[in-house]
């Protein structure tokens, strides 16, 4: 599984929905396993973000779905980052010369 950080923000259409929070936040939960993937966290934030979540998925395709699906609605704008294990990190750094 490739896991994903997802940063967001609410757009002027969001805000104006934002009572539809919880429908949205099922949505994405339901679209990230019916893509075999798992939510690992999903949090609601202060400062420059709305809301972070982060999930596994089976790959970079099933991720870029989810991105253009959500982002079509028009209620977020999201910046999708892809999160390596410090395990995946250090496998790399030991291939360096």
């Amino acid at each position: 599984m490739v896991t994903y950080v997802i940063l967001g923000s609410y757009t002027e259409q969001g805000i104006k929905n934002i009572r539809q929070l919880p429908q949205l936040r099922q949505s994405a939960e339901q679209f990230v396993s019916a893509k075999g993937g798992r939510v690992v966290a999903n949090y609601t934030t202060f400062g420059g973000y709305d809301f972070v979540f982060i999930a596994e998925f089976p790959n970079d395709e099933a991720a870029l779905e989810g991105a253009f699906l959500f982002g079509s609605r028009g209620d977020v704008r999201t910046q999708t980052l892809r999160a390596f294990s410090p395990q995946e990190a250090e496998a790399v750094t030991k291939r360096l010369p």
